[in-house]
C-alpha cells in the first residue's frame, strides 16, 4: 500500500516541472501531499490547483519564497545558473533532490555545498502511474524515511550505495520506457505489414508486452524458463526466435542502444560542468 504524504513535513520547490518532474509531481498530490507547500518554478508548467507558480526564481525568491525540498527538473545545462540563483537559499536544512541527467552526486555537492543532503534520483515515466523504477544514492546526512516516503507512490525503488551506476541506470529505466514504446510500436507495425489492421495490431501488441511482463513480474520465473514454455522444438515460436537470436543481433543491438544514451548522458553532465 502507498505511504500517505499528508504528514510530510517541509515545503517544496521544483525547479522544472517537465513531463518527468510533473509525473512525480501527481503521484505526491494523490498520496496526499499539500498543495499549499508546493511551488514550481516554470514559465511553461500547465496550472495545478492550489500550489504557487513563478516563471523564474527570481520572482519565487522575490515572494520570499523558502523550501526545505528543491528538486532539480530543469535541463542539466542550466544547472549553473540555477545553482548561483537559488545559493542563498539552500541551507543546512534543505535536501536537494535532482532528476537530471548525468549530473553526479559530487557535481551537486560541489554545486550546493551547504545543503543537508544532496539525492540523486533517476525515475521514469511509469511513475504517472505509480509503475515506475525510481534508483536513488544520496550524499550527506539525508532523511532515509522521508525520501522512502516520496519515493514509495512512484512504484519501485531501488537504492544504490552511490550513484557511480547512474549513468547506466538513466539509460537503463529513465530511458528504457521510450525503448520499449519503441519495440511495441515496431511489433505492431510488423503485424499491420502482415495484414492486421492498425488498431487491432497495437491493442494485440500492447497487451501480449503487458501480459509477458506481468507474468515475468509475478511467476518470479527467469526469462529463459517462460520461454521454454511457450516455444516448442520445430514449432512456430522457435521459427520466431531462431530469426531473434541470430548471430547475437538482437543483443547486440540493444547494448549499442544503452551505450548510445549512457554515453549522451555523460555528455550532458559535461556541459552541465562548463566542460563540454
Amino acid at each position: 500500500m502507498t505511504k500517505s504524504l499528508k504528514n510530510f513535513a517541509g515545503r517544496m520547490l521544483l525547479v522544472g516541472c517537465g513531463n518527468m518532474a510533473g509525473a512525480m509531481l501527481g503521484r505526491w498530490l494523490k498520496a496526499g501531499l499539500d498543495p499549499a507547500a508546493v511551488a514550481i518554478v516554470d514559465p511553461f508548467a500547465a496550472p495545478r490547483e492550489g500550489i504557487a507558480q513563478f516563471a523564474s526564481l527570481a520572482e519565487w525568491l522575490g515572494s520570499g519564497g523558502g523550501a526545505e525540498w528543491i528538486m532539480l527538473g530543469m535541463k542539466p545545462q542550466q544547472l549553473g545558473d540555477v545553482a548561483s540563483e537559488l545559493a542563498e537559499v539552500v541551507t543546512g536544512e534543505t535536501h536537494l533532490l535532482s532528476i537530471l541527467a548525468g549530473v553526479s552526486l559530487a557535481d551537486l555537492a560541489a554545486r550546493f555545498p551547504a545543503a543537508r543532503a544532496q539525492v540523486r534520483i533517476l525515475p521514469n515515466l511509469a511513475a504517472r502511474i505509480g509503475a515506475g523504477v525510481s534508483a536513488v544514492a544520496s550524499h550527506g546526512s539525508a532523511d532515509e524515511a522521508a525520501i522512502a516516503s516520496l519515493l514509495d507512490p512512484l512504484g519501485t525503488v531501488v537504492a544504490l550505495p552511490d550513484d557511480t551506476t547512474m549513468d547506466l541506470v538513466t539509460a537503463f529505466t529513465g530511458s528504457g520506457p521510450a525503448f520499449v514504446f519503441r519495440l511495441i510500436e515496431s511489433y505492431a507495425a510488423a503485424g499491420e505489414r502482415l495484414g492486421l489492421s492498425a488498431e487491432d495490431a497495437l491493442k494485440l501488441a500492447t497487451a501480449t508486452f503487458g501480459g509477458a511482463t506481468a507474468l515475468l513480474a509475478d511467476s518470479g520465473e527467469k526469462p529463459g524458463t517462460l520461454i521454454a514454455q511457450v516455444a516448442s522444438k520445430g514449432g512456430t515460436t522457435q521459427a520466431g526466435l531462431d530469426i531473434l537470436d541470430s548471430d547475437g543481433q538482437l543483443a547486440a543491438l540493444l547494448t549499442n542502444v544503452l551505450r548510445a544514451a549512457r554515453d549522451r548522458g555523460r555528455e550532458l553532465a559535461d556541459i552541465a560542468r562548463g566542460e563540454g
